[in-house]
């Protein structure tokens, strides 16, 4: 957590702090190692940014949709423009994990309780005006999301909880 508020200290004044690439590479090779033939492949958890030309939603800053799909996800979005739960507008991928061993339907849960105090409140109408409320979409800075994820793969995430006011995790 030192780790992001330092960088996000930093970016604001105009510099950046990023991860030491032989650590993320090595942290890559060692998680790699540990998926065996054995292991189930369950889905993907996505995060993806909205490309709506619609005012309401394009004004939100930090706005991202947290999903979970047992097909690619390329392939879960290619209709976007069309469903609802894609705020009738296509959408860019900003982040997805290949889930193994486990019920993504529960760690998408999890994000979404977590993310809860964030969650966008819109109504959106489909092709034929029928009225959504999508309950997937949040509002939290991606880098916040990532690390939400890294808590609960780490299974840390009890001990902390998402400021929606300041748009970080605090320790409970």
């Amino acid at each position: 957590m030192l780790y992001r508020s330092l960088a996000k200290i930093l970016y604001v004044n105009g510099q950046v702090v990023t991860q030491n690439i032989d650590k993320v590479n090595e942290n890559f090779i060692e998680n790699f190692r540990s998926i065996t033939n054995e292991d189930k492949e369950v889905g993907f958890i996505y995060i993806l940014k909205s490309k709506s030309n619609d005012e309401r939603i394009k004004l939100i800053q930090n706005l991202y949709k947290i999903g979970y799909s047992k097909t690619d996800v390329i392939e879960r979005i290619k209709n976007a423009e069309n469903e609802p739960t894609y705020l009738m507008a296509t959408v860019r991928i900003q982040g997805a994990w290949k889930c193994f061993n486990m019920n993504p339907q529960k760690l998408e849960q999890l994000l979404h309780n977590f993310f809860g105090n964030s969650c966008l409140e819109l109504d959106i109408f489909d092709k034929k005006g029928k009225r959504h409320t999508p309950r997937e979409w949040f509002i939290a800075p991606l880098e916040v999301i990532e690390q939400a994820i890294e808590l609960i793969i780490n299974g840390k995430i009890v001990n902390y909880k998402f400021d929606a006011e300041n748009m970080t995790i605090l320790g409970k």
